[in-house]
């Protein structure tokens, strides 16, 4: 099947929202497209509900296969896309009818490696339209250079991305995306667009801008981060890895931004520490905690980056961090603990 788009829709025990995932895709006002379902091993009744869309319209293709997570899916989805663009949708997400129509009439226009839109974070009563740094309808490399690297990953505001890393509000050419996409391990839980969205703006020559929030990224105020992750603090630092890595084969001065990723990335695992679900002992979460303490990249970020940008209660964590109190970290834990 030859098609200018590849939809990669990863599925994971999402029968509740996975239909209206779906027909949001098939129901675009541009139907060149090819639709891949990926079953990440669905326990609930989303193989059944894959197969039957599948069924019923040729251009969707269905994967079933053994859980392997999110990265996983979307890597066995690119192993099959044809498309010469490809994009993501998640599956308890939603897109607005005229999403691909709107990329088709940037690509044709300007033939970019990366396409972008803004998207809306879709509440239960509610939806708030995105704002990015973006504003062109095309960049070439000097514009992007000069005018997204330098705060795409931190926009002088903890947290704010410059460029959000979600790889559903974008269309990235299947060349551009095999070159970064199959570099991320499928162990990886956080972070996991990033990880991929960045290098590949990095390596793109050009990019385009639809000015519309076309993507609804459903926010589910009751599941967000509620449960206690036994391997965060084994896998938190995943995408700052390969983020350090992609970056040092560019001279545009990113560590700054990398900085203040890394010190995200630690402040989720506190916090990850903090959660009530947490049944370690004080010494074994103190140990943990040295672990970060102890982290080179950790310390010199707690250090680098101006404490003034942060919440009152991220600059705790990063002077107990730079101080390397591993006491007063603990004891922000148990404080922490207390209202989550």
């Amino acid at each position: 099947m030859s098609c200018m788009f590849s939809i990669i829709v990863p599925v994971y025990n999402v029968g509740k929202y996975i239909e209206k995932c779906i027909e949001s895709i098939i129901n675009q006002t541009y139907q060149d497209l090819e639709i891949i379902l990926v079953d990440d091993g669905s326990t609930d009744d989303c193989p059944e509900i894959c197969d039957r869309f599948a069924a019923e319209d040729k251009r969707i293709k269905v994967i079933h296969k053994e859980n392997g997570g999110l990265m996983s899916a979307r890597q066995a989805g690119l192993k099959i896309a044809c498309g010469e663009y490809v994009g993501f949708v998640d599956g308890d997400d939603w897109i607005e009818p005229d999403m691909y129509e709107s990329f088709y009439s940037a690509v044709k226009a300007h033939n970019p490696d990366i396409a972008m839109c803004e998207f809306y974070f879709a509440y239960p009563d509610k939806k708030v339209a995105s704002s990015q740094i973006l504003s062109a309808e095309f960049y070439d490399k000097k514009d992007m250079e000069k005018k997204l690297y330098p705060n795409m990953l931190f926009n002088k505001s903890f947290y704010k991305f410059g460029i959000f890393p979600c790889c559903w509000s974008k269309l990235f050419k299947k060349e551009l995306l095999e070159k970064c996409l199959y570099k991320v391990t499928p162990q990886i839980r956080v972070g996991e667009d990033a990880a991929f969205t960045y290098p590949c703006l990095l390596l793109a020559n050009s990019a385009a801008y639809v000015k519309k929030s076309l993507y609804n990224y459903r926010v589910n105020p009751e599941s967000m981060t509620k449960a206690y992750s036994r391997d965060m603090e084994d896998t938190i630092l995943i995408p700052y890895e390969i983020l350090k890595k992609a970056f040092a084969d560019y001279d545009y001065n990113l560590s700054a931004q990398l900085s203040y990723y890394l010190i995200y990335l630690v402040n989720m695992m506190i916090r990850n520490e903090a959660n009530p679900g947490n049944k370690k002992t004080p010494a074994e979460i103190k140990n943990t905690l040295k672990k970060f303490i102890n982290n080179p990249d950790v310390l010199n970020s707690a250090r680098f980056i101006d404490r003034s940008l942060l919440p009152l209660h991220t600059r705790f964590v990063a002077g107990f961090i730079s101080s390397k109190n591993t006491n007063l970290l603990y004891c922000y834990i148990h404080l922490l603990r207390r209202f989550l």
